[in-house]
């Protein structure tokens, strides 16, 4: 805090003439009429009634000076040691040292806030002439000799009180310069450590405004697209030079019209080298008052996981195979037995035909002479007693049949193996749905001819679906080996007698639906809103692993903008229905494919 605040206000006369510095003790000090006093001072401040604080001796120190250089040493050395003169009286003439206007200059020079008041008893310079020396400046009063000792207290009065509220102005500037300074210091380092923070995030960080333009592009972001962020900021996000796989997403992204909520998708791009990368979005509006001010988005690169995930469920699809291999070679071993006893049976037959064949052409060469021999009829008609030949016309037609129905077993069981194992190509493809569930049936059949019976109704006439076809495939296996596993529970494996799974196709609206019921008895409602968590199974130990349903529902929802639904009837069983987009409806409307991913975005 500023001394002269603490202290008694001083003042400084500076006159060459002791009768003047007489007079200023006399008026300022000892004896002043106490009621001009009051007076002046109620005057002042426009009181009704004498300021009661006022005394008959103002508390004020007075020093005097007889020439202007000592005044101007005296308010010098006062500003120096902290307590600075609060006005000076300067008189006009001051022979043979500074006259009044040069040590106004000095004074001003040592203490920038003295305020001055004029004594002079004569004309020797014009206001004009003050003013062009000494500027226009509210420090400055003229007070004009002989001068009444009322108005003398009124200016001292006046300027104490002046100089209190500038000493009160400049501390309490100097306070608040020191809180700005301080506050200043605090949210630099806010700043810095926010920008430590964020620079930390293990992620792509883009910030636009409310129209799009990047206003913030970190490093992350720099890696991940190979574009500068000086290059990047002030540019629409959509304007930059990056080859996005889907850009409805991404202006559905920026443009979402819900203030309030985020929004999660996915999409990919190729990187400067060419490779295709994909980008896990998180989108978050920045809002204030209900005013949408600008987008912030988070981006991590998640190439390499799905990657890691198609190999998993590449490995799951195969798991689930190796699962079925068992069965699968029980299916093959049956029609590989009759096939084989048949053709056994045929061969050792055909090395007794053979005798008989030979007497036939025997018999017939005979026959052309005329002279055929009694005892090779009687051995004929013996050879086709031992063969009965007559059972033969039958039989072996029936046991080539048979070897023929179970090559063609085999070989659809090895077909529906290939298809079921295919790992799939990265481009999608038309789906024939019907077909793909013939093939799952055929593959699953040892899951489910124990314990159920299945029943189909495929419509003929629907549309192909555009994906991947041993990703469907995958989704289908699953739904009927749970549908298998169900009815297994509740018919103790098949002894109690075969349940039912219904297996039906349609098409409503653009839209394949497949519906996979059984009469398992249903699942429990408290588990119902966990079934297509990761790893959750209600299964033994080794019997499940709680991927099936989670990645069917990735499949169909997310990489082939679908929904995958279930309807229970309590105590009766499930019914599975999944829902997937035509060919056609895929491409003639990509913005529903679109809004479908956006939707299941975080499902994965």
């Amino acid at each position: 805090m500023n001394t002269s605040v603490q202290s008694k206000p001083r003042i400084l006369v500076i006159d060459d003439n002791p009768a003047i510095h007489d007079d200023f003790h006399k008026i300022l000090i000892s004896a002043g009429d106490k009621r001009d006093l009051l007076d002046a001072a109620s005057a002042f401040f426009g009181e009704e009634e004498p300021t009661p604080q006022v005394s008959d001796k103002l508390d004020v120190q007075l020093d005097s000076a007889h020439q202007g250089e000592e005044g101007y040493r005296k308010v010098r050395d006062a500003h120096a040691a902290g307590r600075p003169y609060t006005l000076a009286f300067c008189d006009m003439r001051m022979p043979p040292g500074w006259d009044g206007l040069t040590t106004i200059e000095n004074l001003w020079k040592a203490d920038p806030n003295l305020q001055v008041v004029i004594c002079s008893a004569y004309s020797d310079n014009t206001w004009s002439d003050i003013s062009k020396r000494l500027g226009l400046s509210d420090r400055l009063l003229i007070l004009k000799k002989p001068f009444d000792n009322a108005e003398v207290l009124q200016i001292v009065v006046a300027l104490i009180e002046k100089r209190r509220l500038i000493d009160a102005a400049s501390t309490k500037r100097e306070s608040l310069e020191r809180t700005v300074t301080e506050r200043t210091r605090h949210l630099r380092e806010a700043r810095k450590e926010s920008e430590q923070l964020l620079a930390a995030i293990d992620s792509m960080m883009v910030g636009t405004d409310v129209h799009g333009i990047v206003q913030r592009w970190n490093e992350n972001a720099v890696a991940i697209f190979g574009i500068r962020a000086e290059d990047a900021m002030g540019t629409p996000l959509e304007a930059l030079p990056i080859q996005w796989e889907t850009p409805g997403l991404v202006d559905h992204l920026l443009h979402n019209q819900n203030h309030e909520t985020s929004m999660q998708l996915e999409t990919s791009f190729p990187d400067p080298h060419g490779v295709l990368r994909v980008i896990s979005f998180s989108s978050y509006p920045v809002v204030e008052a209900g005013i949408r001010y600008g987008t912030l988005i988070l981006g991590t690169d998640v190439t390499e996981h799905r990657v890691l995930e198609q190999q998993l469920q590449n490995a799951q699809r195969l798991e689930s195979v190796g699962q079925l291999a068992a069965g699968v070679a029980h299916e093959i071993n049956t029609p590989m037995q009759y096939l084989g006893d048949n053709l056994a049976y045929l061969n050792s037959k055909f090395d007794k035909l053979i005798g008989y064949l030979q007497s036939s052409c025997d018999l017939l060469e005979q026959a052309d002479h005329s002279s055929v021999d009694c005892n090779l009829v009687a051995e004929l008609r013996e050879q086709a007693n031992t063969l009965s030949l007559k059972k033969l016309y039958t039989q072996i037609p029936q046991a080539l049949a048979d070897s023929i129905d179970g090559v063609e077993h085999v070989s659809r069981i090895i077909r529906a193996m290939k298809e079921l194992s295919h790992p799939g190509g990265e481009e999608a493809s038309a789906v024939d749905i019907n077909r793909a569930l013939e093939t799952t049936i055929a593959v699953s059949t040892n899951e489910w001819k124990y314990v159920a019976k299945i029943e189909t109704d495929l419509d003929p006439s629907i549309e192909p679906v555009l994906g991947y076809p041993g990703e469907l495939n995958q989704v289908f296996l699953n739904l009927i080996v749970n549908a298998a596993h169900a009815i297994s529970d509740v018919t103790a494996g098949g002894s109690n007698g075969l349940g039912n799974i219904h297996i039906r196709s349609s098409q409503h609206q653009g839209f394949v639906k497949v519906e996979i019921s059984d009469n398992g008895g249903g699942i429990p409602e408290s588990i119902r809103g966990r079934v297509f968590d990761p790893f959750f199974t209600t299964k033994e130990v080794g019997k499940g692993t709680g991927q099936g349903l989670a990645i069917a529902h990735t499949v169909v929802v997310q990489r082939h903008a679908g929904k995958l639904s279930f309807d229970v009837e309590e105590g009766v069983g499930t019914t599975f229905v999944v829902d997937l987009p035509t060919s056609a409806m895929a491409n003639s409307h990509e913005s529903v494919i679109s809004e479908a991913l956006v939707a299941g975005a975080g499902v994965s």
